[in-house]
């Protein structure tokens, strides 16, 4: 527990591109939801409902916005994704469908999503038709059940599962409620899909035949650590426990896994911020006790790393000396994505220069209202 150190990107990546999105009153993009990239092309979607198109060198080439009812419409974007055979963007919906679009803007199809699935959230294409469905159900105790589909574009159930670890949350005397679910994290590395959850130590390889079974791919034992509560339907989360939580977003390459671990009273270095997600009761400042961790397949050993930078946690950028990076999205191909907004990046450099020999380089004739910056690593 007590060997952190400091991570040097080039340890574990060749390359970083710092890429500046075009901007235009076309382009101009509002708070990212999601981003993706494949085939040479940034997708992302903001809060506006539109999911804007960049090549890989930022120049931009399109806006896909189709909000309305019609049938080649969609009410709010949930979440996209794009099949890395043809670039298609696929869009998961409010209408609990996915609707698919060519890269020109194009309609090509809707699907609907079975009966009875729950709340979808996220998807994932799966290859020959067949997609990955996550979502939630509400349970008369007050919890929330995590489902899964796998679907073809029949509607045809291939494969579903669920577990009821989630919870509801409602505060005495306010209307407001919090959701807390725990999602099936689904990324793609390669061929294959994998399956991840906060609550489960296990990443699981979704099988790619007509079974689609779930077999252990990686399996962290956290030991005495554990958080037996995880499951529960409230579960614990006071700071001053000595347990640890394993994140379910997963990010692989070739030779190593990125994830994150919630390490509570064993993080070495906790600090304080300002809460992102409010709600009745709450408080706005939340301590962080997050720590990155990056586990060498080969080696079969995990390396839990110390903040480069005082309040920042990932990997430092020995590369081009810009920010302290860590991935939000990867390709299928392995390469890790992840984005600063315009003005963060140059508060960034104005506060804490001395920290990124290079980041007045990638700041250099930027302003407070671009877009932000773009950052691939592989």
């Amino acid at each position: 527990m007590g060997n952190y150190k400091i991570g040097k990107l080039s340890n574990y990546l060749q390359d970083i591109r710092y890429i500046k999105l075009e901007t235009t009153d076309s382009s101009l993009l509002g708070d990212i939801i999601d981003i993706c990239y494949e085939n040479g092309h940034f997708y992302i979607s903001d809060v506006n409902d539109c999911c804007k198109i960049f090549d890989e060198n930022g120049k931009f080439i399109r806006s896909i916005k189709r909000v309305g009812r019609g049938p080649e419409e969609y009410g709010e974007i949930r979440n996209i994704s794009v099949n890395p055979t043809n670039g298609n963007l696929l869009i998961l919906c409010s209408e609990s469908e996915i609707v698919e679009y060519k890269v020109t803007g194009e309609f090509v199809r809707r699907i609907a999503t079975p009966e009875g699935s729950g709340n979808p959230y996220s998807f994932m294409p799966l290859g020959n038709d067949n997609f990955f469905i996550g979502s939630f159900k509400f349970q008369n105790s007050g919890s929330t059940e995590n489902c899964y589909a796998i679907i073809d574009d029949s509607l045809n159930v291939l494969r579903s599962g669920s577990d009821a670890n989630g919870y509801l949350l409602s505060k005495a005397g306010s209307p407001a409620s919090v959701i807390a679910i725990d999602p099936y994290n689904v990324y793609r590395y390669g061929k294959d899909f994998y399956s991840s959850q906060t609550s489960n130590d296990t990443i699981y390889r979704i099988v790619p035949d007509s079974s689609y079974k779930f077999t252990p791919h990686i399996i962290f034992n956290l030991g005495k650590y554990k958080d037996e509560s995880i499951r529960s339907i409230m579960p614990d989360k006071a700071f001053e426990k000595k347990v640890i939580t394993k994140y379910s977003a997963i990010f692989e390459t070739d030779k190593n896994i990125f994830i994150k671990f919630d390490m509570r009273a064993l993080a070495p270095e906790p600090f304080e911020r300002n809460t992102e997600v409010s709600y009745p009761g709450s408080s706005p400042v939340e301590m962080t006790t997050t720590v990155c961790g990056i586990y060498d397949k080969e080696k079969e050993q995990l390396s839990l790393l110390k903040q480069p930078v005082k309040r920042r946690i990932g990997l430092k950028d020995d590369i081009k000396g810009g920010p302290v990076f860590w991935p939000v999205f990867s390709t299928s191909k392995g390469e890790l994505i992840s984005y600063f907004n315009a003005v963060n990046l140059i508060t960034m450099a104005e506060e804490e220069g001395e920290n990124y020999p290079g980041i007045s380089q990638i700041t250099e004739n930027l302003g407070e209202n671009d877009n932000p910056i773009i950052v691939v690593a592989r």
